[in-house]
């Protein structure tokens, strides 16, 4: 509703200047931006969506040799970039053809400014403790899943950086992949 821009990194709780930066392979017919938080699945990255556990923050995507999409020579079979949104829209080969790949922050101590599918409205949307999942498109929190029971997102407050139309907040990812129990 607000703006769709992503997850922007804010700081990190262990004092590192960036989170830990891991390269993968995009999934086959997906559409990945920068800003999204995503999961593995089955040896690729996909979208995270709601209520499943998440890896990691897109902050960047690169062609097969790492090289910026911006910057790269590669002539992709099917794969499509917009530089102006930061997004790659995958091919159904492109985990043998293309190999299009996220830079993916999986550190879990990293906290990330966000914004809500509805500005923030709901009573605990920004509220120290609490929790919400994400929407769909994993590139925002879902402000009426905001709780004080368990979900995606660690709510640590509004970003104070963040303007007054926009009503970001500051998250954690709480149900980290890594963490989670096959």
């Amino acid at each position: 509703m607000t703006g769709n821009t992503g997850f922007r990194f804010r700081y990190n709780l262990a004092g590192r200047t960036s989170g830990i930066i891991r390269s993968f392979i995009i999934a086959a017919s997906a559409t990945i931006k920068v800003g999204d938080m995503v999961k593995g699945s089955s040896g690729y990255i996909a979208l995270a969506a709601n209520n499943s556990p998440i890896l990691g923050v897109v902050v960047g995507i690169v062609d097969k040799n790492g090289i910026n999409m911006d910057n790269s020579k590669y002539s992709f079979a099917q794969a499509t970039w917009t530089s102006s949104s930061q997004q790659v829209v995958c091919g159904a080969a492109n985990t043998t053809g293309d190999q299009v790949r996220a830079l993916v922050d999986v550190d879990p101590f990293s906290v990330w400014s966000g914004e809500t599918d509805n500005a923030s409205t709901d009573d605990e949307a920004r509220l120290l403790g609490c929790y919400t999942d994400l929407v769909a498109a994993s590139d925002q929190a879902d402000d009426d899943t905001a709780a004080t029971t368990q979900g995606q997102l660690y709510i640590w407050g509004a970003d104070p950086e963040s303007d007054s139309t926009l009503k970001a907040n500051l998250y954690s990812i709480a149900e980290h992949q890594i963490w989670q129990a096959a």
